[in-house]
């Protein structure tokens, strides 16, 4: 299979993104999102990390990662795997549910689901075609209602541990300075922790360590100018990359296709 990527900015009251994919050399480098990326599987296998579990992704399998749960991606057959994601805002998810919980939790991140599959499928098509703004946004609602009836997780949500102050200071920092050359010292004198510790507690903490936290601050931020409508060349410098090659290596491992796909993407919408 040749590798083919097809973004569509769904608008409505809450805008949110869907993406067709297709790969065989892709590897999603480990990432977060701040929205839900909920997806099927349509052809091939896909082999990923979801928090600290390994699975293999399969045609007819349901995948739900919730916000801020660090993966990664990669073909696990020849052949590499087709799928079809959506991205969505905890708003449009919580608003889908049935009480007022902020972020509805899901009882897995994969369920073997040949039917729910088949139905994600069908409302994808429909929101990647000139259907009626309502009939998309009904489609979408009815499809997120029947899977937080299906999967969400009833227990009582658990509190996560709280990352500590010092961590959340460095978290801050990086969020804060993107656009510029960080140093290990400073974070550390930061953190008041040793460079070996704070890189330990840090990846604990939020999944990934200070320099991957801080290109992922980088490439979500140039996403969202790019979508302002800003130019390829001003956003790559503007977001701290040394070059345009180095920028688009690093949107692509997070994203899954180049910035100037997306930015054609955004010109279409």
């Amino acid at each position: 299979m040749d590798e083919v990527t097809h973004v569509t900015h769904v608008p409505g009251s809450v805008p949110f993104e869907i993406l067709r994919g297709t790969y065989t050399r892709q590897r999603f480098a480990p990432h977060m999102h701040d929205t839900y990326a909920i997806g099927v599987i349509e052809r091939g296998g896909a082999r990923a990390h979801i928090g600290r579990e390994e699975h293999f992704q399969g045609p007819g399998d349901v995948i739900v990662i919730e916000p801020h749960v660090v993966h990664t991606g990669a073909a696990a057959v020849e052949a590499g795997w087709s799928y079809r994601m959506f991205y969505l805002p905890p708003a449009l998810v919580a608003a889908c549910a049935a009480d007022d919980e902020p972020q509805p939790h899901f009882e897995r991140c994969q369920y073997a689901d040949p039917a729910m599959a088949a139905r994600m499928v069908a409302v994808h098509r429909l929101l990647e075609g000139d259907a009626d703004l309502l009939q998309k946004e009904s489609a979408m609602a009815e499809l997120l209602n029947a899977m937080l009836v299906r999967y969400r997780d009833r227990a009582l949500p658990r509190a996560p541990r709280a990352p500590s102050v010092a961590l959340e200071r460095v978290r801050d920092h990086l969020t804060a300075h993107f656009n510029r050359t960080v140093r290990l010292a400073e974070l550390s004198r930061i953190a008041g922790l040793s460079p070996f510790h704070l890189i330990r507690q840090f990846r604990k903490a939020y999944g990934l360590p200070p320099y991957a936290y801080l290109e992922l601050v980088r490439v979500n931020w140039a996403k969202a100018m790019l979508v302002e409508g800003a130019r390829l060349s001003d956003v790559t410098f503007a977001a701290g990359f040394s070059d345009q090659s180095h920028f688009t290596r690093r949107f692509k491992r997070v994203f899954g296709y180049p910035p100037g796909r997306y930015l054609r993407s955004c010109a279409t919408r």
